[in-house]
């Protein structure tokens, strides 16, 4: 048994007067789990399937999905550093850039395709563990843990929307990452819209 919360925020601010067509794109997304113990009925810990996975092309550009933050010590055969165990804690932020495609291109451009530029950041921790047990989330441990862990990336791309949904093809370079994670340079996404 757990308690799950998440939460989001993204801005967006159109038609930038200082360059024709560019939009500003900003996002922060943040999760925390914490066990519920039942005054001690239940064991204490997380599921895996209750844990927050992060990385890929519709939360961290750079990395792998699940390509960040702990590991088990071993497997993970198509994918290096081991298996990812999840984390209990994760941020990830964007902050983007984009304009219109080129005039010399009007297929693309007439179909709403976009070129822009992004910095991604954001990390998964647990802050369950150690000889201490759990680390708390409030004192030190935990933000430097939080501070120290944030990996960052990169990068460029092209996006499209459709009725179904916005598609993307990127190219990151993870400026800021663990031995241990998964990365991918280029990437491409899908984001359904529903309603």
């Amino acid at each position: 048994r757990a308690e799950k919360a998440e939460g989001k925020k993204e801005e967006e601010e159109k038609e930038d007067p200082v360059v024709i067509g560019m939009t500003l794109h900003s996002s922060f997304h943040f999760g925390l789990v914490r066990p519920l113990t039942f005054g001690g009925l239940c064991s204490g810990k997380i599921p895996l399937a209750d844990r927050f996975y992060v990385g890929g092309p519709g939360q961290l550009r750079g990395f792998m999905p699940a390509g960040i933050g702990p590991r088990a010590s071993r497997g993970g055969s198509s994918v290096p550093g081991g298996d990812s165990l999840g984390g209990d804690l994760f941020y990830t932020s964007t902050l983007a850039a984009s304009v219109p495609f080129p005039k010399s291109i009007s297929t693309l451009r007439h179909n709403g395709a976009r070129l822009f530029g992004f910095v991604n950041a954001g990390t998964c921790v647990s802050t369950t563990g150690g000889a201490s047990g759990t680390v708390s989330l409030l004192g030190m441990p935990a933000w430097n843990q939080i501070l120290k862990s944030s990996r960052v990336s990169v990068g460029g791309g092209v996006s499209v929307g459709s009725p179904m949904g916005r598609f993307e093809a990127t190219y990151a370079v993870p400026l800021r990452y663990g031995p241990r994670d998964a990365r991918k340079a280029v990437q491409f996404g899908f984001g359904f819209s529903f309603g």
